[in-house]
């Protein structure tokens, strides 16, 4: 008998439906950064811009040596319209960044690393790197949108925190789905190296976006505690 992924219709539908949506927001290009949060947020929002686009060719390729498995043609479609929307991310944050002469990176170390690490192996690693970046976006956004009093930007990062947190859900359900699979030994180490990943992670981005995470409120403590609840409910 031929496996069966988890049942994906429901997040097809949800993908398609918010194709439709990706671009709805309201450009007030009166509405600029201060000079005070320029200085703060600049290369903190290029480095999270940098990390939001991706061709996605190797997460596409993973996908399609992973659903040949189980006999499945909706993963595929699905992927690429989760890609489209990371996509879309980066582009609202590049039109925004253009609106406030915000130079866009062309790379940087700590993006290098993660790309590296997702295209070592296998669909399960590619998923679980970006499920890693995805659940610390959302305690970063929330930290960015409390840094500024600029409502484009505010309205910016609800909508990329709305978006991800579908993705968080999407993507935990896929790896709890293959890691049920495994042996309990395996599925134990798994997390363990996954949980490690996320606090090496945690870690770099508490060093490299310390301004951004100060202004919006939190501290060291607050945002890791805030990172590590979001990661235990993702996988409770």
């Amino acid at each position: 008998m031929i496996e069966k992924l988890p049942d994906l219709n429901e997040w097809e539908n949800y993908f398609l439906k918010n194709k439709s949506s990706l671009q709805k927001l309201t450009w007030n290009y009166e509405d600029l950064l201060s000079e005070e949060e320029r200085n703060c947020i600049s290369r903190s929002i290029a480095k999270f811009q940098l990390g939001e686009y991706s061709e996605g060719q190797k997460l596409i390729e993973f996908c399609e040596k992973y659903s040949q498995k189980y006999e499945d043609k909706i993963l595929k479609k699905i992927t690429s319209l989760f890609i489209k929307e990371e996509q879309a991310h980066s582009h609202i944050l590049k039109r925004f960044m253009e609106l406030n002469n915000i130079a866009v990176l062309k790379n940087d170390w700590t993006d290098n690393i993660f790309r590296f690490i997702r295209s070592l192996s296998g669909y399960e690693l590619s998923i679980t790197v970006l499920i890693t970046a995805e659940i610390i976006a959302l305690t970063y956004y929330k930290a960015l949108s409390k840094a500024t009093k600029n409502e484009l930007l505010k309205d910016i990062c609800l909508k990329i925190i709305e978006e991800e947190r579908k993705h968080v859900l999407y993507e935990s359900m896929l790896l709890k789905s293959m890691r049920k699979k495994k042996m309990r030994i395996a599925q134990f180490f798994i997390f363990v190296g996954h949980k490690f990943l996320f606090c090496c992670s945690l870690l770099l981005v508490l060093i490299d976006h310390r301004k951004v995470i100060s202004r919006g409120g939190f501290n060291a403590f607050s945002f890791w505690a805030k990172n590590i609840e979001e990661f235990e409910n993702a996988f409770q």
